[in-house]
Parts: structure tokens; C-alpha cells; sequence
């Protein structure tokens, strides 16, 4: 009979062993790490503690969430390392730039993921559209006509070649518009305080951006949008500011150009390594939109003047697949829009 009870205590041991853990009780007490691609201050470290303050609330276990900041090449070195270390076990989550997918999708060798393979909980809010060309208003540039006419190139500060705003630069410069990028700014908020102090002469980003993280300018009058580039429906058309319609376009270029929308349609990506467990990342991809649609997350958003409007991972995952069947000639021009003007 001891050795019936002792069998039946043994066995009921390995069962608990070998049970593995629910995603519904893994979470409590453990901390997930928030693995930023950019410099404290910017649009993606300000979007990204947003989402940290509020998500581990919607998380079973209500697990502590903390950003660490681990800029680099425009969030590529961010991207490479937690890719680097799979399997995830879904307390890693790391934010970088969705162009970084295109940049992939080249065969860029500075990249060391591969796009389909990560696990994408969200975007916390309106892509990379519409990318607009910003100048400083002092430099009496008020149209893209007296864009064209002035002698010496305006100069925009950018964080890294092959980011969004890097590449919509090199690209109205192909169309003849005397731009020259000038990279090395570790950051958005860098580049952007380099507008300030007329290191640069613009910048080149998001109308959200413009809007939320940075409308002091704006609202001091300090930059002028002069060219957009791509549709989003939820904002507001800019009155007065050329599109891609004014700048005569041929098929080619006009190909391209609905690439880039492609592939500008998202910014601020929030993903897991792959090898997550699927429960664990069932639990992530709610908790992230719940978080996202909170009172509480919006409240704080409009405290700090950015719009919020979430997207899900399985959204993110569906245009990743799509942009990897673009057709090999037009990937062979982004390519070239990839680097600085030769």
C-alpha cells in the first residue's frame, strides 16, 4: 500500500513537472522588457513608454513592462539583436521602424532577420503616412515651385540610411529637387533639434509625427510643410502642400511611389522574437489593442498631444507577405534609393 501511495504522489510530481505553464499564469511577477531601436526623447521611445505604461494592466498576472533604449542605425541594431534570440519567450518585445521590412525584403546584408519570421504584436498608431517634406520657414521656401529654383541644395537631417524618411529624401531628390540628406543624427528628436538650432535646413517625416510629438514646431511657425507623399485617410489633407500629383511623374516613378505607400504604411512596429509560444502571444496581441483602445492610454496620449489609433499584428503580418511578392525591377530601384546619392 506505501509503495501504491508512493507511486501516486511520484507520478502526480512529473505531471506537475511536465505540465507546462499557461500564458494565463506565466506573466505574473515577471517583467517584460521593452527593447526601443531610438534615442530617449523621440516619437518611438515617447510612443513606446506610452504602451508600457499601460499594457502590463491587460496582461494576466499584471507583469512590470520597462524600456530600455538601444539605438542604432535607425532601430536596425535593435531589430537584429532580439531576432538574434529566438526562441522568445514572450517577456522580450522590441520596437523598430517598419521600413526595416522593406530594407529586408532587398536582401540588404545589414540586415540579419527575416521579416516573415517575426511575431508582430501591433502598431500603437497611424503609419508613416503621409511622409512630408518640412522646411524651416526662414528660409523662404513656401512651394515646391520655389523649391526647384533655389541654387544650393537644402540640407534634412536624417538618423540612418534606409529609414522612411532617408528614403523619401533620396527619392524627390531622383525627381530633380535639390535635396541632400545629411545622416548621423542618433535619433528623431536629434534631427529635429538640429532643424531648431539651423544645423539643417527640414526633415522629411510623418504628418502624425509633425503633429503629436513635434507641433510646438508648428505652432511656432518654425518649419513649413512644402511636398507630401502617400494618402491616410484619417488625417486631414494639408492646404496648399504639393502631392505626388504635382510632381508630373512617369509610370516608373509612379510605381515606385505606390511602393513606398506599401511600404511606409506602418512606423512604430511592436514584435516578439519567433519561437514565442502561440498562447503567449495570443495574450500579447490582446493585451496590446485592449491597452490601445483603453480610456486610460488615450487619456494619457491627449495629455501629451499624440494620436493613438492602434493596429493589430495579424494586420502588420498580412502586408509583410505582400511586400515580399513585389516584383524583383521595382525592388531593384527602391535598392538604389536605399543608400546616399552617389
Amino acid at each position: 500500500m506505501r509503495k501504491v501511495c508512493q507511486w501516486m504522489v511520484l507520478s502526480m510530481l512529473v505531471v506537475l513537472v511536465s505540465t507546462p505553464v499557461s500564458a494565463q499564469d506565466f506573466f505574473k511577477g515577471k517583467t517584460i522588457r521593452l527593447v526601443v531601436g531610438y534615442t530617449p526623447g523621440g516619437g518611438f521611445d515617447t510612443f513606446s513608454r506610452l504602451v508600457a505604461r499601460h499594457l502590463g494592466k491587460f496582461i494576466p498576472g499584471n507583469p512590470s513592462v520597462i524600456v530600455q533604449n538601444m539605438p542604432g542605425a535607425g532601430s536596425l541594431a535593435a531589430a537584429n539583436r532580439v531576432y538574434a534570440m529566438q526562441p522568445g519567450n514572450g517577456l522580450v518585445i522590441v520596437v523598430f521602424h517598419y521600413s526595416l521590412v522593406s530594407q529586408a525584403i532587398t536582401g540588404d546584408p545589414v540586415v540579419k532577420f527575416d521579416p516573415s519570421q517575426y511575431i508582430y504584436l501591433g502598431d500603437p498608431t497611424i503609419g508613416a503616412l503621409p511622409q512630408i517634406l518640412y522646411l524651416r520657414t526662414d528660409l523662404g521656401i513656401n512651394n515646391l515651385a520655389e523649391l526647384g529654383k533655389v541654387k544650393k541644395p537644402v540640407t534634412l537631417g536624417m538618423t540612418g540610411v534606409g529609414s522612411s524618411a532617408s528614403v523619401a529624401g533620396r527619392f524627390l531628390e531622383t525627381l530633380g529637387l535639390p535635396i541632400k540628406n545629411v545622416y548621423g543624427y542618433r535619433g528623431s528628436a536629434r534631427a529635429m533639434a538640429a532643424v531648431e538650432r539651423k544645423e539643417v535646413d527640414g526633415r522629411v517625416t510623418s504628418q502624425a509625427t509633425m503633429e503629436g510629438i513635434y507641433k510646438r514646431f508648428l505652432e511656432n511657425g518654425w518649419v513649413k510643410p512644402i511636398v507630401s507623399i502617400g494618402d491616410e485617410p484619417r488625417h486631414k489633407p494639408l492646404q496648399g502642400v504639393a502631392t505626388v500629383k504635382d510632381l508630373n511623374l512617369n509610370a516608373e516613378q509612379k510605381q515606385m511611389t505606390a511602393f513606398l505607400q506599401d511600404a511606409w504604411k506602418f512606423l512604430r512596429i511592436f514584435a516578439v522574437p519567433p519561437g514565442t509560444p502561440a498562447d503567449r502571444v495570443a495574450v500579447l496581441r490582446e493585451a496590446f489593442i485592449k491597452a490601445g483602445q483603453s480610456k486610460e492610454l488615450r487619456e494619457d496620449a491627449d495629455r501629451q498631444g499624440i494620436i493613438v489609433d492602434p493596429v493589430s499584428g495579424e494586420e502588420i503580418a498580412k502586408s509583410v507577405m505582400q511586400l515580399k511578392q513585389t516584383p524583383k525591377p521595382i525592388i531593384e530601384k527602391y535598392k538604389k534609393l536605399l543608400g546616399p546619392a552617389e
